[in-house]
């Protein structure tokens, strides 16, 4: 009888651990997908804005206000190297 109880514990563990197993995999699974849904996001809406700026100097002033207030330093001197007043 504690044969199979101890059986019973086991084959129980084995399936938690599998279960856990899955959990993560399915964690990482979905946290790649939403970083390359953020990815197309920006790539989207970056190229719609830099269409949009090559008629609106308004929205070029609101752009660099932005990226003054939002970028970090290491993106801040990429911009500026590529012509941006950040």
């Amino acid at each position: 009888m504690a044969e199979v109880i101890g059986n019973k514990l086991d084959a129980l563990r084995k399936r938690e651990a599998a279960l856990k197993a899955a959990i993560a995999a399915e964690q990482v699974r979905q946290q790649k997908r939403k970083e390359k849904v953020q990815a197309r996001l920006a790539s989207v809406l970056g190229a719609c804005i830099l269409v949009d700026l090559k008629t609106s100097p308004q929205l070029g002033a609101l752009i660099e206000e932005s990226l003054k207030r939002n970028c970090n330093p290491r993106d801040a001197e990429f911009l500026r190297a590529t012509g941006w007043h950040v």
